[in-house]
Parts: structure tokens; sequence; C-alpha cells
């Protein structure tokens, strides 16, 4: 009894409508030529996850030097100062926070079309401030036009189903890049990884990284999937007897 009415404060449709979406992303992924087309939306999760890490370097009191993003989705960002262990798990927690908060303002009803546009506008700033590199720059401007354009040409419908798919797609990128990270961390001669460069700051193994990374990236996405979708139930009334 208590399963089915949790179950039932879900937002049945909607949920099942993202991890519909989600299972459908994971087949397309594996097919080289839908893969393709999803592309993009991993090039724009390769900025986040290098723009975090910069951003924990400014909040920390550092200071965000350059970074630049390769073709091969993979990406490096240079910082100063800074708290040391907060900007460099940025990365993947960022990426799990921003697909995150990206859930629940689709799920919420934010407007969508302002919300592309405004996020092509901080991509393109943030590309002008901090990208180094030819491809970071030309990719990085086209993504921010892609998302501005969208946010002023499409209709109502498409824009939202665009924040949904934009969601959806980070939320599994970060997790799919988490379990990556696991596995390049127990893997010899793997590259560099963010995990590494913290095993050679602490002296902590980097599948002790990796794993907690991944555990706090589950943490933050469960959360966001309740706070969007789940429905906390109304207090029963109660009344006095002979009330």
């Amino acid at each position: 009894m208590g399963f089915a009415r949790f179950f039932q404060n879900w937002r049945q449709r909607e949920i099942m409508t993202v991890l519909g979406l989600g299972f459908l992303m994971l087949i397309l992924w594996r097919i080289p030529l839908f893969g393709l087309l999803f592309y993009p939306f991993q090039l724009f999760n390769t900025f986040v996850h290098e723009l975090s890490h910069g951003l924990a370097a400014i909040v920390t009191g550092g200071g965000f030097n350059r970074f630049v993003v390769r073709p091969d989705l993979s990406g490096t960002a240079w910082s100063v100062g800074g708290i040391q262990w907060i900007v460099v798990s940025a990365g993947y927690i960022g990426s799990a926070l921003f697909g995150g908060i990206l859930t629940i303002l689709a799920a919420w009803g934010a407007p969508a079309r302002s919300v592309l546009f405004w996020l092509g506008v901080a991509l393109g700033l943030l590309c002008l401030l901090f990208v180094r590199n030819l491809f970071g720059i030309v990719s990085g401007f086209g993504l921010a036009a892609g998302l501005m354009l969208a946010g002023r040409r499409l209709g109502p419908l498409w824009a939202d189903g665009l924040l949904l798919l934009l969601a959806v797609q980070a939320m599994l990128n970060s997790l799919n890049s988490m379990f990556d990270l696991v596995g390049f961390s127990l893997a010899l001669g793997s590259p560099r990884t963010d995990a590494q460069i913290m095993q050679g700051a602490t002296g902590i193994p980097a599948i002790f990284w990796a794993l907690l990374w991944t555990t706090i990236s589950v943490a933050i996405l469960v959360w966001a999937l309740r706070l969007a979708y789940y429905r906390v139930p109304e207090p029963v009334a109660r009344h006095a007897a002979g009330g």
C-alpha cells in the first residue's frame, strides 16, 4: 500500500516520458548514424564540464585563465588558485548539477524559449572570454548561435521538447562520463583524468574520487528528478472526536 501510494505521487506521464527518452537515447548513441546527431549535445556537455572547472576556481577565490575543447570531445581548463579539490571535482559534479537544473526548469514549465536563448548568450560570452583554440571558438559560437536561434525561432512546443532533450542528455552524459571515469581509474595506461589529478594531489587512489563523484552525481540527479516530478502528498485532515 505504501509503495503504491509512493508510485501514485509521481507525475507518471512526465517521468515515464523522461525515462523513455533516456532509454531511447542510450540505444541511439550506439548506432553510428544516429550517434552523429547527438554530437552537438555531447560537445555542449564538454563545454559545461570545462566551464564548471573554471567557474569553481573563480567562486573559491582563484582565477580562470582559459580552456580548450577538441573534436574528440575532450577538453582542458587552466585555472590558478582557488580550492583545488573543489575545482577539480567541479567538472563532473557541475555537469550533473547542470543537467539536474535543466530537468527542474523543464518540469516546472519555465519558458523554454527564454532558457534556450539565455543559455546561448551565456555560452557565447564565456567562449569569448575563455576559449583559446580554433575548434573551441568555432564550435562554441556555433552552439551559442544555435541555442539563441532556437530561443527566438522555435514554437513553444518545439522549444519545450528541445529543452527536455537537452536536460535528459545532460543527465545521461553525466552518468556515462562517470562510469567511463571509474573504468579509466581502474585501468593501467589510461588517459590522465581529473581523478588521477586528485590522486597526485592527495595520495588517495583515483578510484576513490571516481566513485565519490559518481555517488554525488547520482544523488544530484535523483534529487532533481524527485524535485521535478514528485508531488508531495497533501496532509490528510484529521478531526477530533466529536468535532
